[in-house]
């Protein structure tokens, strides 16, 4: 089996082409790619010209648009429905590939006690966005945060706490049974997808706490590096940002519906 590639897209069409070309590049045997295009508004008539540009690709192609943004968690949801691989990706589009994608989805699938996963992260001056987070049940950071990547994050962790959302793999599996858990369904009613439904932030950090607490557990996968420029969909500060506590609130209750110890 191979990957199904959600990437959600918010206004930075230069940027998802990009994405959809490292895609291109990546992909091998049985890999499927799903846009989900989030506040377009008006323009959802119209036919976007990135997509010419998608549907070139064998075997790909499919998209959807939403006229709301509907936030990254839904749209993610929304897009691995569409799929039948035996991994997800969930991914920015301020993110790009690399050749690493085979050896992500061969890792996970080659260890049964593993679910989710995340690749070492760069921006495009090489500092890392994500090197694995770690620490307590209650208390997690972010390791290397900002540090030039020199290979000092290569290791592999199957102690991680979470990993980024940005470039997000889960077992296609697990994913589908932390849809259908009764106390998630409590949470979450008529979820369709693993992504606690938040408007942004804390959505990866409540399905990788959730996977831990059915378990599975999450890894930090340093030997494959990608991209994420970071940031680049919405400003530092921006009004995303601004459902930051809203989301961490939600979160919480979701936690603690499930029995679930969390900072």
């Amino acid at each position: 089996m191979a990957v199904d590639v959600v990437v959600v897209n918010y206004r930075t069409d230069d940027l998802l082409q990009d994405f959809i070309a490292s895609y291109q590049e990546s992909k091998f045997e049985g890999c499927k790619l799903y846009v989900i295009d989030v506040g377009v508004g008006d323009d959802i008539e119209n036919y976007p010209h990135w997509a010419h540009q998608l549907v070139s690709i064998p075997s790909s192609g499919a998209f959807s648009r939403f006229r709301e943004n509907v936030g990254y968690a839904k749209a993610c949801n929304a897009g691995a429905a569409l799929g039948t691989n035996d991994v997800i990706l969930l991914a920015n589009a301020d993110t790009l590939l690399s050749t690493g994608l085979q050896e992500c989805h061969d890792a996970l699938m080659r260890h049964a006690e593993w679910g989710v996963l995340g690749p070492r992260q760069t921006n495009d001056q090489g500092l890392i966005v994500a090197g694995g987070i770690f620490g307590t049940e209650t208390s997690i950071g972010l390791r290397g945060w900002n540090e030039l990547d020199r290979g000092q994050y290569n290791d592999i962790r199957d102690d991680a706490k979470s990993v980024s959302g940005s470039l997000y793999f889960i077992k296609r599996d697990l994913w589908e049974e932390l849809t259908n858990c009764d106390f998630y369904q409590q949470a979450a009613p008529g979820a369709t997808g693993a992504f606690l439904p938040t408007f942004h932030y804390w959505e990866e950090t409540f399905c990788s706490y959730h996977s831990r607490a059915h378990g599975y557990k999450c890894v930090y996968y340093g030997p494959v590096q990608m991209t994420h420029h970071w940031h680049r969909a919405s400003p530092v500060g921006g009004p995303v940002d601004q459902h930051a506590e809203e989301s961490k609130a939600y979160y919480r209750s979701a936690c603690q519906m499930h029995g679930i110890v969390h900072e």
